[in-house]
């Protein structure tokens, strides 16, 4: 074929999108036809994409976007090779590589990343179950923009609440994203590189285009350009991007203008304190110079670690889900079911009931609990997080074994064996498979506690070392590599990158690696005088928590206190050791602990706390913090408790309203009086006292909508406070908030564009 000039390309383009059209309208098929094909096909091809390969403005559809629409159309033969051949002569390199990398991209990113029992296509889109969080900013004292009325975001008095998509949008050449495990950051990363590559795709404008990597891809002596080429390619190339993108697509813009925003996900999934440092070192050495930007997330780390990408790089935290939220996400879930809000409704009783429900504001822990009401909504809920991830996990298996995995691992048997022609070597390894398949939980296991120490050799080396899957004598190590590959592949718990394979999360890897270091008397044995023997333990004997991440020590705890034998009792003795000296330290590891849902014994573990939260000599953040855990093993004291730190005129005015707000989470009604005091006091910060308003509506209803008035009244108030105040009021319908913002709006104490937003909002 001679090769054709831009006039060449342009018309081959406008031939084949008129041909497509043509095609689809002798069939009488829509693009939205087309779309709904494509997901029932399991290509799903996104509107954009469809619309972009009908539009003659747009170049060439990507080969598999292309062979998607065909397949939902049923073009085949003569007619289908006719327009591969148009597009083949329409592509133009320099805009069709950007293209097929967003429609990759964006197809990838619509994925669950944790399809868990349920798997597609019973599990639902992650567009139709995303619930958007909040962060804590870095910034302090902004007074024209107020924190939002949610109380579980905003409680840091360092920072205001923001949307969480602001870390995009955010002006920065590098920041870094805090959260817990399971708290939502890589889902936030994938909501935003969907929404954004679908934006580039319909309309191609912006500031950045976004590309997600993983820190540990970061690790290696490549140059950063490499190494997103080569992590590009490992996660794209299963949705469709058939070509590698080169290290020189990364190397510069992407348009004249726009800047690559780096997504680096999971650097505390790093084991190795250096290797971390790597990664931070090669993104400060980038940052401030074109064409990058990164949002870096990660587990909280030391700050002179994070300190390597600059003193000045901001810190956002997100934040868990309100209750409100979280019933929001159980909604949107069950709406498969029949009466979606009748099962939100007695989801939400079940967590209340098994003392889940804050827990499940984490994102991971509520799609999980999410997945096991759906599976089964009359057997009760888990109790605890590590039992809620051993019915996840055993659900897994349970559900694999109705997806034809035995039949999976039967074929992959039965190919490795009939390579053998001697029986006596046919019997020998088809032994050792079974053997494989029969201990894959094991081997789990066993890959799990050997990551989490550190090891970075390939899962099915690390797997191949453990007794029960030794290569047999007559294989070659190779081809059982490759089976051990077959049999990993289809678990559920395992995500394939590349050439390797990686736990599906980080608290999925610390779940089966507590299983491993708990399996049996004598590891639990060993591992709780490791526990005890920590280089932690200071000259005068008094011990202290060990040096590992929180979560993986609240499953390791788990897995020692579980089996009510003498090695529990050892545990409860440690556990009463590390906490009975006091001090912020073991607040800080009793109250972290509590949160997680670790099983502690409870009435141990409650006397502590409230030994905590009366404890002058602590920090404030400390005291409060060890009353709201209280709150969740005894209700009944914590509220005597919150109730004297409400009114204890010594703390700081943020840590009184932490209280009245863990107050009437567990006092209710009971904790009106408080809010309303609270609400009442002229020496809070105006924000504190609408704040405290707004949660008093929340427990009372309209009978805090004359306190709300007096606020929206108070002129001594901040403009934003009182217009705040009115918001609320707004939200509750009637006569009187109508009135106020029609006040407000004639107010001249206000500021114009105070009065100009009522006024807009009245009319």
């Amino acid at each position: 074929m001679a090769e054709l000039g831009p006039a060449g390309r342009d018309g081959a383009k406008r031939d084949l999108k008129d041909r497509l059209k043509a095609a689809l309208a002798r069939q009488g098929l829509s693009q939205a036809d087309i779309v709904r094909q494509t997901q029932l096909n399991g290509e799903s091809v996104s509107k954009a994409a469809v619309s972009n390969a009908l539009n003659p403005e747009k170049g060439p559809p990507a080969p598999f976007t292309l062979e998607a629409i065909l397949n939902a159309a049923g073009i085949s033969g003569t007619e289908r090779d006719e327009l591969f051949r148009l597009r083949d002569r329409a592509e133009s390199h320099g805009t069709t590589q950007l293209e097929a990398y967003l429609e990759a991209a964006e197809k990838a990113a619509r994925h669950h990343p944790y399809p868990g029992v349920l798997g597609a296509p019973s599990l639902p889109a992650l567009a139709d179950v995303y619930v958007r969080q909040q962060a804590h900013t870095p910034a302090a004292d902004d007074q024209d923009s107020p924190n939002p009325g949610n109380a579980t975001a905003s409680r840091n008095q360092n920072g205001r609440a923001v949307p969480a998509a602001e870390v995009f949008r955010a002006d920065h050449d590098v920041c870094v994203l805090l959260g817990g495990p399971g708290g939502g950051k890589s889902t936030l990363l994938r909501a935003h590189l969907a929404d954004s590559a679908n934006g580039w795709l319909d309309s191609m404008t912006g500031r950045t285009i976004p590309v997600m990597v993983s820190a540990a891809a970061l690790t290696g002596r490549d140059r950063l350009p490499a190494d997103l080429a080569k992590a590009v390619a490992g996660d794209l190339w299963q949705v469709g991007l058939l070509d590698e993108l080169g290290a020189d697509f990364f190397r510069q813009p992407p348009r004249a203008g726009v800047s690559w925003l780096v997504l680096v996900d999971g650097l505390d999934e790093i084991p190795d304190t250096d290797a971390r440092r790597t990664v931070l070192t090669k993104l400060a050495g980038a940052a401030g110079k074109p064409p990058y930007r990164f949002v870096v997330t990660t587990r909280p780390l030391p700050a002179t670690e994070l300190d390597t990408l600059g003193k000045g790089v901001p810190h956002y935290e997100l934040q868990p889900f309100s209750h409100d939220d979280l019933h929001t996400y159980a909604t949107h879930w069950f709406r498969p079911l029949d009466d979606p809000g009748r099962h939100a409704q007695a989801f939400i009783d079940g967590l209340e009931h098994s003392r889940l429900e804050v827990l499940a504001r984490t994102p991971l822990m509520a799609l999980m609990l999410c997945q096991l009401y759906s599976a089964d909504p009359a057997r009760s809920l888990p109790d605890g997080r590590t039992r809620a991830y051993q019915s996840f996990i055993e659900l897994i298996y349970e559900q694999n074994s109705h997806k034809q995995v035995a039949s999976t691992h039967a074929k992959a048997i039965r190919e490795l064996k009939d390579r053998y022609q001697i029986q006596r070597d046919k019997e020998a390894t088809e032994q050792a498979a079974q053997r494989v398949c029969y201990h894959l939980p094991e081997l789990i296991d066993h890959l799990a506690y050997e990551r989490i120490n550190g090891s970075i050799a390939p899962a099915v080396e690390i797997v191949a070392s453990h007794v029960q899957a030794n290569c047999p004598e007559k294989v070659d190590q190779q081809r059982w590599n490759s089976f051990l590959s077959d049999v990993l592949r289809p678990t559920g718990i395992l995500a394939q990158r590349s050439d390797d394979f990686d736990f599906l999360h980080q608290t999925l890897l610390e779940y089966h690696a507590a299983r491993h270091a708990t399996r049996d008397e004598q590891t639990r044995t060993q591992l709780l005088h490791e526990l005890i023997a920590s280089p932690n333990t200071p000259a005068d004997g008094r011990l202290k928590p060990p040096d590992l991440d929180d979560s993986y020590l609240g499953f390791l705890l788990d897995g020692l206190l579980a089996p009510q034998d003498h090695i529990t009792a050892e545990t409860t003795q440690y556990v009463e050791e590390l906490t009975a000296h006091g001090g912020e330290i073991a607040c800080g590891f009793l109250t972290t602990q509590v949160q997680l849902r670790t099983n502690l014994p409870p009435r141990p573990t409650a006397a502590r706390l409230a030994r905590f939260a009366g404890d002058t000599t602590l920090d404030d953040a400390y005291r409060v913090r060890a009353a709201e855990a209280l709150a969740r093993v005894d209700g009944e004291a914590a509220a005597a408790l919150l109730a004297h730190l409400v009114g204890d005129t010594t703390l700081y005015d943020e840590f009184r309203v932490r209280a009245v707000w863990a107050l009437a989470e567990v006092g209710g009604e009971a904790a009106a009086a408080h809010l309303a005091r609270l609400a009442d006091d002229t020496t809070l910060d105006g924000a504190y006292r609408v704040q405290v308003a707004e949660t008093l509506a929340r427990v009372v209803g309209e009978a805090a909508a004359a306190l709300l008035a007096h606020l929206a009244d108070d002129t001594t108030l901040h403009d934003t406070y009182r217009v705040r105040a009115v918001e609320a009021l707004s939200s509750m319908g009637g006569k009187a908030a109508a009135a106020h913002l029609a006040r407000l709006a004639d107010d001249t104490t206000l500021y114009d564009k105070f009065r100009s937003w009522q006024s807009l909002w009245y009319e």
